[in-house]
């Protein structure tokens, strides 16, 4: 496809935060490119765990665990000081379960609940479980030839490529040479995924964060989302009050991809990381310009995008090639 293509909606970013913009504006009657600068989809979402922390969403309501409205705010509060206050925090609280609500009825995006899953502190607040979802398991045969756009799991937490899943699936990993139940099982899915690899060229039991990119992919195509890969980020034209009014991305074979008429979707506020989570494919070259009209504000608010930032820690690759890196927070030493 040549030349200039004119769409309501173009989302910079093709992981899941840029997947759930896609299927909603398309699901609502807007026109949806997703520009991805590389060349498979899913960014740092496909390596994930998958799971969300959505306070008091319907999955926990349905197994009997409804809380008040304050206590998430409350743990909140106590785990992030004075960012809590920002405006956004409500807002994610407030139609976080009504996200979930969305995707889980209207698309192919289905969870499986957290009641067991707490939080990482044991602060105000906090729960023992009910806070979280993650996608459910999914049949890669299901995307068709989009299976082989989507980014495989990360080679250094997969065994062979073939993801595990937290729970019951990892724990018979960790019981094979204890439990012979647990060792058939293991057995069967390794056998199972070496047979997928050699007919297919990769796992097609999907689970983690591939198991959440796949649904939201299939559910982007069934809304009618296009795509553009190898697509990186390009310009915007801002109006008043920094409201997106023109984006534009170019595919690096040439022909541009626009969006003019409504707005833009950017799936991640901090494109200046000296080491994005997924490595090469997610550092957001062109983003900044774009991410400074859009997203970007003084005060508070940017100071945890700044911590986030730097430091980064970075090791020496080993000879296989494969590198690390972890944000690092600094806190001032106590005063006597």
């Amino acid at each position: 496809m040549s030349g200039p293509v004119k769409v309501d909606v173009l989302v910079v970013g093709s992981g899941a935060a840029g997947l759930s913009a896609a299927v909603t504006a398309a699901m609502h009657g807007a026109s949806v490119m997703v520009a991805e600068k590389a060349s498979v989809l899913g960014g740092t979402s496909a390596w994930s765990g998958g799971w969300l922390w959505i306070p008091r969403n319907p999955l926990a309501r349905a197994e009997g665990i409804d809380e008040a409205a304050d206590a998430p705010l409350t743990y909140l509060q106590h785990e992030m000081g004075g960012e809590a206050a920002d405006i956004r925090l409500q807002t994610f609280l407030r139609y976080g379960p009504e996200m979930v609500e969305f995707f889980h009825q209207r698309t192919a995006v289905q969870f499986l609940s957290g009641s067991a899953m707490p939080d990482f502190h044991p602060s105000p607040g906090a729960a023992n479980g009910g806070r979280s979802v993650t996608a459910q398991p999914y049949d890669g045969r299901l995307l068709g030839d989009w299976l082989h756009r989507l980014r495989p799991p990360l080679e250094t937490i997969s065994l062979g490529g073939m993801g595990i899943a937290g729970g019951a699936d990892m724990a018979h990993f960790f019981n094979a040479t204890r439990s012979p139940r647990s060792a058939l099982y293991a057995a069967r899915r390794l056998l199972r995924h070496g047979w997928q690899r050699l007919r297919a060229g990769r796992g097609q039991h999907l689970v983690n964060g591939n198991a959440l990119v796949a649904r939201l992919l299939r559910s982007a195509l069934d809304a009618g989302v296009r795509f553009s890969a190898q697509c990186p980020g390009g310009s915007a034209a801002a109006g008043s009050a920094g409201r997106v009014r023109r984006g534009a991305a170019q595919r690096r074979r040439g022909d541009s991809r626009r969006s003019r008429r409504r707005g833009a979707g950017l799936r991640r506020f901090s494109p200046r990381s000296p080491a994005a989570g997924a490595g090469g494919a997610s550092r957001g070259g062109g983003l900044w310009p774009f991410l400074r009209r859009t997203a970007g504000q003084s005060g508070r608010g940017d100071q945890a995008w700044r911590i986030r930032r730097r430091p980064v820690r970075h090791f020496p690759a080993p000879p296989a090639g494969l590198g690390a890196g972890c944000p690092a927070s600094l806190w001032p030493a106590a005063s006597s």
